[in-house]
């Protein structure tokens, strides 16, 4: 069994090595870390590393169905959670450069069925940025039923809610307000969700292996969710069409390292369109762009000072996800899981430092690690 004191003896001779040596083996040493993972955490899913644009490391480790003995593989889907909210934002972006969308405008303007009372201090600029005092999940306003759910619905459910605290004054991360970033999308565009995602994100990207799910349209070779509890680990999943806009798209590791691409360029939105999307807060206010968390990180010795952070994750019912875009070393860490729960945020952090050849767990801890 592979034990911390051989990962040492292995990072030793990693950082004494030639550059070609490391190349080589950086694969073995980033494998035999996450299968610690998968030995004491239970760990199933597809891990991908990758450097300036190059996969430097990707592996799937375990059941993607445990029922049918399918394993995961490279190409399997799985649902990413509330990393869909960095899709969400994307495409409230894009339509701002078409002139359908303004951030700062009355969120009535775009969604005219909003309780006037909600609707009054809310734009989408407080939306996407966490700070409209709307309750943090659907589950506080009513019990979800087995069936899909319209977004007229949601808005129904949403319009019962009462904000916590004036717009714009505090932070507190809410789906509901990614659900009525949705909710705008659609009634500007007069198309779903999905129709937009698809035309201006993964068809342009060639993400074939990514789009959004409801129960009428579960994909192909999409990984079953499942949960680790005292006796054992047993199916567990959502109904995502709960989660509109927040958490109801499904993806492979491949498609999102695409989109991580796209992103590095114009493809998707111009500069001064992604100086706002990565335009983090300060701490009191989560370090929240417009869907990414924007923070500093630590780099190897060999650098001066500290990096930039991009990066969101997710966790539903059955499933994490975790993407990290550490930008000043142009490297991505992406872990897309099918059971909960396992520390993947250490798993995605210790990653990054392997990779970047430093020791495991040197970093400098943040309250919102």
């Amino acid at each position: 069994m592979f034990n911390q004191m051989m990962l040492t003896t292995l990072l030793l001779f990693f950082s004494y090595s030639s550059f070609a040596d490391k190349t080589k083996m950086m694969p073995q040493i980033i494998d035999h870390h996450i299968k610690q993972y998968v030995e004491e955490d239970d760990f199933r899913g597809v891990v991908l590393v990758a450097k300036e644009g190059d996969v430097i490391f990707e592996a799937a480790y375990g059941y993607a169905d445990e029922s049918k003995k399918v394993l995961n593989a490279l190409d399997t889907k799985f649902l990413i959670g509330s990393l869909t909210k960095s899709f969400t934002a994307i495409t409230v972006l894009q339509l701002m450069e078409e002139g359908k969308l303004d951030l700062h405008a009355p969120l009535s303007t775009y969604i005219p069925h909003l309780d006037k009372n909600l609707a009054k201090d809310l734009t989408l600029h407080k939306l996407l940025k966490h700070q409209s005092g709307l309750p943090s999940h659907l589950e506080r306003l009513m019990a979800f039923e087995e069936k899909d759910i319209s977004s007229a619905e949601i808005l129904a459910i949403i319009n019962t809610a009462h904000l916590a605290f004036t717009p714009g004054t505090q932070y507190q991360y809410s789906n509901l307000n990614y659900h009525l970033a949705a909710i705008a999308i659609e009634n500007v565009t007069g198309k779903t969700f999905a129709q937009v995602l698809n035309e201006k994100t993964f068809l342009p990207l060639n993400m074939t292996g990514s789009g959004v799910e409801r129960l009428a349209s579960i994909p192909k070779n999409r990984a079953s969710g499942y949960r680790k509890h005292l006796l054992g680990i047993s199916r567990d999943e959502n109904i995502v069409s709960y989660a509109l806009g927040s958490g109801d798209i499904y993806s492979t590791v491949d498609d999102l390292l695409a989109w991580d691409r796209a992103l590095y360029g114009t493809k998707l939105l111009s500069e001064s369109s992604k100086a706002l999307l990565f335009n983090g807060e300060s701490e009191a206010f989560g370090h929240y762009g417009y869907g990414f968390r924007v923070q500093a990180y630590q780099r190897a010795a060999a650098n001066e000072g500290t990096g930039t952070l991009i990066r969101h994750g997710g966790s539903m019912d059955g499933f994490l996800s975790n993407l990290h875009r550490y930008t000043d070393d142009k490297l991505t860490v992406i872990v897309l899981a099918n059971i909960r729960n396992f520390p993947i945020r250490n798993m995605t952090f210790e990653l990054k430092e392997i990779a970047l050849g430093m020791a495991v767990d040197s970093r400098e801890r943040t309250p919102l690690e």
